[in-house]
């Protein structure tokens, strides 16, 4: 499609914005809708919650493979424990992250 230098010309040359944060034929841009996102607090406590049912999972696991062998398999216990040092490792990657932060906040005071 082709456009002349007659379509394009004026103030408003017609053309359709096509994103929300774009002014609009008013010159306004459309006010953005409140994020329902959780808080930091809340975001952090379910994620230690999850790492703490991670970690229970693999060790009902481990102990049901201790005790009934033939009723749990290997594979399984496995991947229970690599999900469970996983979510550990990154909950400890977050806290620490977090604790940085909060520690260069106060060295700017």
């Amino acid at each position: 499609m082709v456009i002349s230098r007659e379509q394009v010309t004026g103030n408003n040359p017609g053309l359709k914005t096509t994103n929300e944060l774009h002014f609009n034929e008013n010159g306004l841009i459309k006010p953005r809708e409140e994020s329902k996102a959780a808080p930091f607090s809340q975001v952090l406590l379910d994620a230690v919650n999850q790492t703490d049912a991670m970690e229970n999972d693999y060790d009902d696991l481990e102990k049901e493979m201790v005790l009934n062998p033939e009723k749990v398999d290997v594979h399984e216990v496995m991947i229970a424990s690599e999900k469970a040092r996983m979510s550990l490792s990154f909950l400890k990657s977050i806290t620490e992250k977090a604790m940085k932060a909060y520690n260069d906040i106060m060295m700017l005071r």
